[in-house]
């Protein structure tokens, strides 16, 4: 199983434009082979700041995600409202 955590700080005034984006992502995602879950979660201090969680069944789950046209879209999309923290990319060792 491979877990992502993928942090955004979204720009102010934007953030109910990136959430709509994010409802859009997180509804096609889930339907796709491979996904065990995407959640997206905000920050209680910050309500600029949201985390995805992704579980996937393996890499090549998630190769095939990142490139699905609602995905690729999607994250050109986000782009306008956010900055990208680095993503942390897991492995389920136990």
């Amino acid at each position: 199983m491979i877990k992502v955590i993928a942090r955004s700080v979204i720009k102010e005034n934007h953030l109910s434009d990136a959430l709509e984006i994010y409802r859009h992502l997180v509804a096609e995602t889930v339907k796709e082979t491979g996904c065990i879950a995407y959640e997206l979660f905000q920050e209680l201090n910050n309500p600029n700041i949201l985390t995805l969680i992704e579980e996937w069944e393996d890499m090549e789950a998630l190769q095939r995600h990142t490139q699905t046209p609602h995905f690729i879209t999607l994250v050109e999309q986000l782009s306008l409202f956010e900055k990208e923290l680095p993503v942390l990319i897991y492995k389920k060792l136990f």
